[in-house]
C-alpha cells in the first residue's frame, strides 16, 4: 500500500501537525542515538523531533509522501538527504522503501517508532518486524501505536470532508466498514481535486487496517525478533514497546 499525491495533499492540509499527546509520549520514551521512523509519511512526527535536536531518519513506501516530507524539512531549514540521494549522510536521511523489504546500510539504530496505528496497515507484519529488528542495535527499542478490536460491530458508514488551499479544494469521500470476525477495518476512499468548481483530478485508495488485542500484539512482537513487550493505554490510544533481542 502506497499513498498517492491527492491523499498526501489532503492529509497535510487536514492533519498538518502531530497530535500533541502522541508526540510527547514518543519523545519521552525514545533514547538518545540515531532513530528510524518507518512509515513516516510527510513528516509530521519527524520534523518536531528533529527540531528537538534528535537524529531521525524517515522511511516510507510512498514517493508522494516522501516528497512532501522533504519539502516540509526544507521549509523548516533542516538539512537532509532526500530519498533520491540516500547515500548522503546528514542528521536526517529519507529512504524510499517498504518496511517489509527493508534493506538499509544502517543496522544499528538505537530505536524505531511507528505512530498513528500505521503499523496496522501492514498486510503481513511478521516479515516487516523481522526486517526492522535486523536494523536495530542489540537492545534497540521499538515503539508503536496500534488499533484494538472494536467492542461492538459498527455498520458501514460514509463520510465526506473537504480541505481548501487557495483556489483549490480537495474533497474526500470515505466509506468505512468493519469486519468483526476478522477484526479488520476497511476504508474505501475517493479524492477529488477541484479548481474553480471543476474536478481536475481524482484518486482512489483502499486501506485495510488490522486490529490487534494487546495479547496478540505482544505475541506477534515476541515471535519476530523482540522481547520484553509491554502494552500501555496512553491518553491518545494503545501503544506497545519492545526491545530487539536477536538478529533475524
Amino acid at each position: 500500500m502506497s499513498y498517492g499525491e491527492l491523499c498526501t495533499r489532503f492529509y497535510d492540509l487536514d492533519k498538518p501537525h502531530a497530535p500533541e499527546l502522541a508526540l510527547e509520549w514518543f519523545s519521552a520514551r525514545l533514547p538518545q542515538g540515531r532513530i528510524l521512523e518507518p512509515m513516516c509519511g510527510s513528516g509530521r512526527f519527524l520534523l518536531p523531533l528533529l527540531q528537538q535536536g534528535r537524529s531521525v531518519d524517515g522511511l516510507d513506501a510512498s514517493e508522494a509522501m516522501l516528497r512532501a516530507c522533504s519539502a516540509r524539512l526544507a521549509a523548516a531549514g533542516i538539512a537532509h538527504a532526500s530519498p533520491w540521494r540516500a547515500e548522503d549522510y546528514a542528521r536526517c536521511r529519507l529512504w524510499l522503501q517498504g518496511l517489509d523489504s527493508l534493506a538499509l546500510p544502517v543496522t544499528d539504530y538505537a530505536a524505531a517508532f511507528i505512530p498513528s496505528s500505521s503499523f496496522c496497515l501492514l498486510a503481513d507484519p511478521a516479515p516487516a518486524l523481522r526486517r526492522l529488528a535486523a536494523h536495530l542495535a542489540p537492545g534497540g527499542l521499538l515503539l508503536l501505536e496500534f488499533e484494538p478490536p472494536h467492542e461492538a460491530p459498527a455498520p458501514p458508514a460514509e463520510t465526506t470532508r473537504t480541505v481548501h488551499k487557495g483556489a483549490e479544494q480537495i474533497r474526500l469521500v470515505m466509506r468505512h466498514e468493519y469486519d468483526a470476525q476478522a477484526r479488520v477495518e476497511h476504508y474505501f476512499n475517493q479524492y477529488e481535486l477541484k479548481r474553480s468548481g471543476r474536478v481536475v483530478q481524482t484518486e482512489t485508495e483502499t486501506l485495510r487496517l488490522q486490529c490487534y488485542s494487546p495479547q496478540e500484539l505482544r505475541a506477534l512482537l515476541e515471535a519476530n525478533g523482540f522481547a520484553d513487550a509491554g502494552i500501555e493505554h496512553a491518553g491518545f490510544g494503545w501503544c506497545a514497546s519492545a526491545t530487539r533481542y536477536m538478529l533475524v
